[in-house]
Parts: structure tokens; sequence; C-alpha cells
């Protein structure tokens, strides 16, 4: 029965526009609107009279973002900060850009960013580029994986029309879940600056799976000289005591993100609250009035 529900709800036609007429009267909650995708571009606010484009590809984020806006749905705190910081930040790095929201957000918050996205899943590094163009943004797109050597590595991939997240080297689906073994390119953050002449990298997301530890390892040319700060995904304990023995001496603050709760600072990097931290400096902090 639901099938059937989902095939008759796919034929409905003018969903967009329709939806629009609703959001205009009132705002239904994520129990209703979490049923009520579609398919087509829609506009998101990104403040201050900013603004781009975005494929709805009829995927959970997209949805949320399209019914409740950058700040009140999905990864809201997250967002939020990433929101200010690229305000300030000329050179960004996107790891595991997946469709390409957060580069997307620096493009328009800040239109003379250089930004660079890494997404190495092909049918999502499409949706990527399609976005990309879509907001005629300069936005370098790298179909790779960002990790501590280049050469040739796997991920682990469903059949879905879409997947949210993979790792190198590792499957940590569960065995209920078909997978196919694919091959990937895999490189160095040292070998990519490097090579493309990258004077400095203000700041960085980095949503790779577990695989953070690895990315800053192939980062640590330039590390501890840019000192960017990080928007990063702390999934468990030993990921965060990695990620905080590889940042040791820097001068980073460790903001633990509950994108339901709030920010904390927290003297230790442990696993999330809720999938990331911010790593930043103390002016940094000051700035985004996250400490006094």
């Amino acid at each position: 029965m639901k099938e059937i529900i989902k095939s008759v709800y796919h034929l409905i036609p003018f969903k967009k526009q329709l939806f629009y007429l609703i959001k205009n009267v009132f705002h239904p909650g994520e129990k209703v609107y979490k049923h009520l995708p579609f398919k087509g571009v829609f506009k998101v606010d990104a403040g201050n009279k900013k603004s781009f484009k975005l494929n709805h590809y009829g995927f959970m984020i997209e949805n949320e973002i399209f019914w409740s806006g950058l700040k009140n749905g999905w990864e809201k705190e997250s967002i939020g900060l990433w929101l200010k910081l690229c305000e300030r930040s000329e050179y960004v790095l996107d790891l595991g850009a997946n469709t390409g929201i957060f580069s997307l957000i620096a493009k328009a918050v800040n239109p003379d960013s250089k930004v660079y996205a890494f997404e190495p899943v092909q049918r999502v590094f499409e949706k990527l580029k399609q976005n990309v163009a879509l907001n005629s943004y300069d936005v370098v797109c790298v179909d790779k994986a960002v990790s501590n050597f280049a050469g040739k590595a796997f991920i682990y991939d469903t059949n879905a029309e879409h997947i949210l997240s993979v790792t190198v080297n590792f499957n940590y689906l569960p065995s209920s879940i078909k997978v196919e073994k694919v091959e990937i390119e895999t490189i160095t953050l040292n070998n990519y600056i490097r090579e493309n002449k990258i004077p400095r990298i203000d700041l960085m997301k980095i949503d790779v799976e577990t695989h953070e530890p690895e990315v800053l390892e192939g980062f640590s040319d330039y590390l501890n000289q840019f000192r960017p700060a990080m928007l990063i995904e702390i999934l468990n304990n030993e990921i965060g005591a990695k990620v905080e023995k590889l940042t040791e001496g820097m001068g980073y603050l460790y903001f633990n993100i509950d994108e339901n709760k709030g920010i904390h600072q927290t003297e230790h990097i442990k696993k999330s609250d809720y999938y990331n931290y911010l790593l930043c400096d103390e002016k940094t902090a000051k700035e985004l009035k996250l400490m006094l």
C-alpha cells in the first residue's frame, strides 16, 4: 500500500508551486513535511539579502531546507556557525561535499571566496556540479577523496539513488544493506595545496565518516601554518582523541555542537552530542560569541 501511495504522490503535478503556497499560509511540522518532498529548483535564503538556488532531488536534506530554511532545520547550529565563518573566510575547503550545500553557502555569503569541494561518489559528484552550475559559481569541484595518501582506495556504495555518506576503505553500513566495493582516487591536502598554489586555508568542513584523522594527517605540512577554523564530524571517542592529538598545541578551542540543545565548549574532543564540533582559536570564538 505504501508503494502505491508513493507512486500516486509522484504523479501529482505542480507540487513545488502548491507547497510554496502552503508555506506562505502556515508552516507544517516536521512530521508532516517529511512526507512532502518534490523535485525541482528552489531559492534558499542565506541571510543579509544573500541567497542561492538549490536542486531538490526529492531527498531529506533539501526537503528540510525548503520547509524550515537554513537556520531552523537540518544541522541548524552547524550551519549558523558556518554562515558566520564564511563571511570572514577567503579560502574554504568542503571535504565530503555531497550535493554542495556548504559550498553554496560559502559562495552566497562571500562571493569573492575561493571554495574547493571534494566528493568521491560519482553520482553524488554530478549533483554537486549541477548545483554549482545552477548558481554560476566558480567552486572548484574535485571527484576524489581526501586522505593521508595519494592513490587508489575503495568505498562501499549502495544501489540507492543517492547516498549521504561513505568512508574510505571501510564499510560501516549494517550487514543487512547490500553494498558494492567501488574503486576511487585519493589525494592529500598537502599535495593539492602545493600543486594548486593555494596561499592559505581559512575554513574547512570535514564530513568523511570517521576518516577525519587521515584527512588531517594528509594536511600535516600546512595545518599548523594555516590553523583554519574547522567544522568537523566526530562520531566516536576514538576519532575525537585522534583529532585532538593531531591539533594539540595549535591554539584550538573545542566546541561540541548539539543541533537541538546548542553549543558548549569542552576541554577534550569526544563523541559529539549530535555530529559536529567546531575547532577554532580564541579570537574566532569571541567573534562568534561562543565565549566572553
